[in-house]
């Protein structure tokens, strides 16, 4: 019996680590938090240029967590404030959800207040009918250990705190944008 054959459907290109992210990644992970925070800082200027909101916002929140590792925390605030502003501005209130609660209780913490309540007024301006921002958080606890280590589609490491969660059992890669089922 003769069976008719599926058209051929060619993948993707699978979307590689940008080098100058990968190094900048590789200097974060030998402990030279203070030229990895320079390039992450640097990157993400340059993708905001670009009109690359979501991805400048990544960027900007590696170099606040190398700023935090050399104990420099107002330039890790200042970097987290602009993650999430440029993740207001790329509407993705799931990430906003994610980072928000981390990034107010850092500004509390140092004294603060003021900042915090202005940013979390911003918020929830900015996402006024759309899903609740500072409800409850995205399942990670659960989902964090059923997430693969690495992105199937790039090979970039998964990290369940830093992905943006695009649904129950689903997260985005945050180098290349795929979405990454739980397994």
């Amino acid at each position: 019996m003769f069976r008719p054959r599926r058209p051929f459907r060619r993948r993707p290109p699978l979307r590689a680590v940008p080098p100058r992210v990968a190094e900048a990644e590789r200097l974060m992970h030998a402990g030279k938090f203070d030229k990895a925070a320079e390039r992450f800082d640097h990157l993400a200027h340059e993708a905001k240029k670009r009109t690359m909101p979501a991805a400048a916002g990544d960027l900007y929140l590696r170099a606040a967590r190398c700023y935090v590792e050399l104990n420099d925390l107002d330039r890790a605030d200042e970097c987290a404030e602009r993650a999430i502003h440029l993740f207001i501005q790329a509407r993705r209130p799931a990430r906003v959800r994610q980072v928000l609660p981390r990034v107010l209780s850092a500004l509390e913490r140092h004294d603060r207040q003021d900042d915090a309540e202005r940013l979390r007024r911003k918020v929830e301006e900015a996402f006024q009918g759309m899903e609740p921002v500072l409800g409850r958080m995205a399942p990670q606890a659960r989902m964090a250990a059923h997430l693969p280590a690495k992105c199937p589609t790039c090979g970039a490491p998964i990290k369940p705190d830093e992905v943006a969660w695009a649904g129950p059992a689903s997260a985005e890669c945050p180098y290349c944008g795929s979405i990454i089922k739980a397994e």
